[in-house]
């Protein structure tokens, strides 16, 4: 069996700051070069929401155990980025394997 964490962040953003949260990224990245130990990017999707919004969804694999990490990243990143961008919002969420789920709880995945 493949064990696969996953970072799967969204972002919202008005379409009238679409060019300038490309422009902050960059800057971002000046600053914090991707670490490809902790999580490496497998795709970014960008789409309009029912609100009108942009949204921009990223999943990354992250790399074994390194999920406070990658969420620590993800999550300072995504603060920098609202500071900087007008109606900016986001959401990060860690998605498990089912038995590396049941490990953070302390217990052994059932078999099904």
């Amino acid at each position: 069996m493949v064990i696969i964490t996953l970072l799967y962040t969204r972002y919202y953003l008005p379409p009238d700051q679409a060019n300038k949260i490309g422009k902050k990224y960059i800057d971002w990245l000046k600053d914090h070069p991707p670490d490809k130990t902790i999580d490496k990017t497998i795709c970014i999707a960008v789409m309009n929401n029912e609100d009108g919004d942009i949204m921009t969804i990223g999943i990354g694999q992250i790399g074994k155990g390194k999920e406070k990490e990658a969420l620590e990243a993800a999550t300072e990143q995504s603060i920098f980025l609202a500071k900087e961008i007008d109606g900016f919002k986001y959401k990060i969420e860690v998605v498990l394997d089912f038995t590396e789920a049941y490990k953070i709880l302390g217990m052994d995945a059932p078999d099904v």
